[in-house]
């Protein structure tokens, strides 16, 4: 390998990317600072050094005010959205790393990174080195060579680039790299604002450059040329040339830095550890090597209030986090038990179990830390035999039923799960700290060494590392790390519980969200049952069916090839059929045949529609009907999925392995799985779902008397909403128009726009807009009540549910449009949704609560979206069916009733 590498890294390119990868769930810190630019940014730098270790490094930036392409062309880069507020506050931060790494940060005025780095990457050639830059633009391209090289950024898990002159022509279709300059001197960079030709696209760059050789050769041939594209041509030569200056990447900046000077050197580790613990980034402070103290020291950086333009005032230099320490005593005897457990009995307790195994459904419990005092607990050695560790658990048992008693833990449904194995049944008072977190901050993430720096100031230890393939594995805890967790826990309820009074959640916190750990641990305990039988009857219908629809593919293709392979279809439609001719390739090189894309061409080509019924029963296939039979656990004959309580922002359960919220009901073959989920032997399956639930508070919430009067007649909304639109009677309301109502009545709560409708419906933009218009027209009060709750959030800086849960909307205010309309899609939809999911839990916990104050035998085994349901004994099938329709209507009251379908059977997919 050459010893003689220098990195050089386009730093603003590398923040946007960072950013935008996150925007969907950004970190945050506990002030609610979005560090994700930081995050993305850090990771990309970290994953350099270790994985390249270059002898030479430098990050670029552009510099504030114009640059000479500003001063040349007016309207250079003037369409560009403003720089985000969370990246303007990020980038004082990531030159503090940047100088904390020692790598040189280079800015020249009056030249953008981009210039920099072309004139650094010739220099080092023309020195000997091999140069890597570090980007993901295009435009990089004209400046490889054999010892320039782009290393291009890894994209969803697939790893770095690197592009040489090989890569890059054979991606462009050109026969030098420098022909890139060409190229975009022709088709233009809309991201640049560089206007290039009108009405020529890539293709035609391409084709132009692959015959002429440079946009100057191009324009002393124009008599070559024909029809509209010379017209083209002649008429914007002049901009084609200005063109082709603006997208030339300059290689003779004036910088003043020597390569030599860029060597790789030691980084400050005591400045790192500074700026990451401002930062909560405990990830990266592992990584630095323990997580000791360092001394005070004076601010190292600008301070929050500081940085920016706000009215807000400096905030204090942050406190120096402790390090959790704990005495730890470990008792082994029951008699020893007997004593801690008599001890802390009456008490707040905090527990931590420490256990072994895959999840908590088959993993066994190793230890138990207990700790009622502040800084001192006890770590309670499972024995491994059977009739000693019955005797340990009888004698632990008191702790858990004891009513004076209040259990706190971290992971409160797994240790349900785990202590029910020991035949320990949790009854006293319990509290969860990760659920009260989930409330506090929803697009957090709730790890408790998380909460312990950001509402403790203390450093847990990192313990062991849990794989990404194995997210659920359950952890062992040393006695001393276990104690030190315990003993948090108390004091973390304590800071906790005061916060969700002051905000209005408490009755949340324990009305609902308390007792849902229960009984999703109840759901998941009691599992599903399922009929391999019928999956593999599935199973073979549809391998049968995908291999008829292979053949007919290559019928049509005149050819066989992969299906399978993204690339192999993208040159079958595009290059061997040309079902567009304008089709673009993606950075990678290959043309893009996402589902959404192959959407479009639906009606171009019929191979584009097997396509994609090709992919949809092999995902089934792979996802559920080959997938659901190995996840069946083989005592207990049935699959357990786990149900998450704290990952989605609106309140909205999740689930995993499987994930039943995304089990298809649009297509037969999606709803033939749930056929699949079956009753045990004798019982009934009773499925009892929410009809239209978020119409039903859209119009509660809008109290639009148009909507409100149509649920209260009984109507069918789609079609009533239809009348309306169409301005016809019920009657005279086609399937079309109904079918057209029913998008828009779902695409306005989640703010669709004219284009996405018209894709949707396959419809105009112009009849896409006509139909929102007359849809705002219909329902004015539900447009008042949109623009309301934009208003609304961009005053308090989020919205809250019909029981007051909150979603956090930082940039609801962003001066970034693409930002900023997230935020608001957010603001209309997040109420909606999360009050779905409120009324669906209260429902919950009220039918759990009877169904065992009642002591039916019958159980609540899968929650879906809007749906519950019940494997039920037929004795007690007319008593339940009562009961949850009662319940599930019952859960909220207001304008517009809710309304529940129920329905029974053996099976899923009949009862449903």
């Amino acid at each position: 390998m050459d010893d003689k590498r220098l990195f050089l890294l386009d730093a603003y390119a590398l923040i946007y990317r960072a950013y935008y990868a996150l925007i969907r769930a950004p970190r945050v810190t506990s002030g609610g600072f979005n560090t994700s630019a930081i995050f993305g940014f850090c990771n990309t730098l970290d994953e350099i050094l270790r994985k390249e270790n270059p002898s030479h490094i430098a990050v670029c930036f552009d510099p504030k005010g114009k640059t000479f392409r500003h001063e040349a062309f007016e309207q250079y880069k003037a369409q560009r959205e403003a720089t985000p507020e969370d990246i303007t506050r990020s980038i004082p931060y990531i030159k503090r790393i940047i100088e904390a790494y020692n790598i040189p940060v280079i800015e020249v005025e009056r030249y953008e990174a981009d210039d920099v780095i072309g004139t650094l990457a010739h220099r080092a050639k023309r020195e000997g080195y091999t140069t890597y830059m570090m980007t993901p633009d295009k435009d990089y391209g004209q400046l490889v060579t054999d010892r320039v090289l782009m290393y291009r950024p890894s994209l969803k898990g697939q790893g770095f680039e690197v592009r040489g002159p090989r890569e890059v022509c054979e991606r462009y279709g050109i026969a030098r790299p420098e022909q890139v300059i060409d190229l975009l001197a022709l088709e233009g960079d809309a991201s640049d604002n560089i206007p290039g030709c009108p009405g020529v696209g890539e293709k035609t760059a391409a084709k132009l450059i692959a015959e002429w050789g440079s946009v100057e050769s191009l324009l002393e041939n124009t008599a070559s040329l024909k029809g509209a594209l010379q017209k083209r041509i002649v008429e914007n030569a002049e901009q084609i040339k200005f063109s082709k200056f603006l997208a030339t990447i300059k290689t003779d900046v004036p910088v003043d830095v020597a390569i030599d000077s860029l060597v790789r050197k030691p980084e400050n580790v005591e400045a790192l550890r500074q700026v990451y613990r401002e930062l909560e980034f405990k990830t990266f402070l592992s990584r630095l090597g323990g997580v000791e103290s360092v001394p005070e020291a004076a601010p190292s950086g600008p301070s929050m209030g500081s940085l920016f333009d706000f009215d807000a005032q400096p905030e204090a230099e942050p406190r120096e986090a402790e390090v959790a320490r704990a005495k730890a005593a470990v008792v082994t005897t029951a008699s020893e038990v007997a004593e801690v457990v008599k001890r802390a009995v009456g008490h707040t307790v905090g527990v931590v179990l420490s256990a072994k195994g895959e999840d908590a459904m088959t993993g066994r419990v190793t230890g138990i830390a207990l700790s009622y005092a502040a800084g001192e607990g006890v770590y309670i050695e499972m024995p491994l035999e059977a009739v000693a560790r019955g005797e340990m658990a009888a004698v632990i048992e008191p702790l858990f039923t004891d009513g004076s008693t209040t259990i706190v833990s971290h992971e409160l449904k797994r240790d349900i799960l785990l202590l029910s194995h020991e035949k320990i049944e949790i009854t006293t008072t319990v509290r969860d700290t990760s659920v009260a977190h989930y409330l506090l901050e929803p697009e957090q993430r709730h790890r408790l060494d998380d909460l312990a720096l950001q509402y403790l100031n203390t450093l847990l230890p990192q313990g062991e590392a849990v794989p990404a393939s194995r997210r659920d594995a359950l952890r062992q805890y040393g006695p001393e790390e276990a104690v030190m967790r315990a003993a948090l826990l108390p004091r973390l309820l304590a800071e906790m519980s005061q916060r969700l009074e002051e905000q209005g959640l408490t009755g949340l916190y324990l009305d609902i969200e308390m007792p849902m750990v229960g009984v999703l641990a109840r759901m998941e305990q009691t599992g599903v049952r399922i009929d391999t039988a019928e999956l593999s009857r599935l199973a073979a219908k549809l391998t049968s069916r995908v291999e008829g629809l292979e053949e007919q593919v290559y019928e049509l293709a005149g050819m066989r090839f992969n299906i399978a392979s993204p690339a192999q279809v993208g040159e079958v439609l595009f290059e061997r059929l040309a079902i567009d001719s304008k089709a673009k390739k993606t950075k990678s090189g290959a043309y893009s045949t996402t589902e959404e894309v192959l959407e479009k061409y639906s009606a171009a080509h019929p191979i584009v529609g097997l396509i994609l019924e090709i992919r949809g029963l092999r995902k089934l296939l792979a996802t559920y009907i080959n997938a659901l039979p190995l996840l069946i656990n083989p005592k207990t004959g049935k699959i357990h999925t786990t149900y998450n309580q704290t990952v989605t922002a609106t309140g909205r359960l999740s689930s995993t392995n499987p994930n039943l919220q995304n089990i298809p009901v649009r297509t037969d073959e999606g709803r033939e799985i749930r056929r699949a989920f079956i009753a045990d032997e004798g019982d009934l399956l009773l499925s009892a779902d929410y009809s239209q639930i978020e119409l039903r508070l859209m119009a509660e919430l809008s109290r639009d008397p148009s909507m409100v009067e149509a649920f209260a007649a009984g109507e069918d909304i789609h079609r009533a909403t239809a009348a309306k639109i169409y301005h016809r009677s019920l009657e005279e309301v086609t399937d079309t128009e109904r079918r057209n109502a029913k998008t828009a009545n779902f695409g306005i709560i989640y703010g669709i726009s004219a284009f996405g409708l018209s894709e949707r419906l396959g419809i105009s933009r112009g009849e896409a807009k006509a139909l929102i218009d007359g849809y705002f027209e219909s329902y004015p009060d539900i447009r008042r009540y949109i623009d309301s709750s934009i208003e609304q959030a961009r005053a308090e800086g989020m919205v809250t549910t019909v029981l007051g849960r909150k979603r956090m909307l930082p940039d609801i205010n962003s001066r970034n449009a693409v930002v900023r309309g997230y935020a608001e899609r957010n603001a209309v939809n997040a109420p909606l949704q999360g009050s779905a999911a409120d009324i669906i839990k209260i429902a919950m916990v009220d039918i759990d609560r009877e169904m065992r104050a009642r002591g039916l035998q019958s159980r609540m085994i899968m929650q879906v979206h809007d749906e519950l349901v019940f494997n039920v004994k037929p004795s007690e099938l007319a008593e339940l069916q009562t009961l949850v329709v009662e319940r599930m209507e019952r859960a909220w009251s207001g304008l517009v009733r809710l309304e529940v379908q129920a329905g029974v059977a053996t099976n899923w997919l009949d009862a449903h």
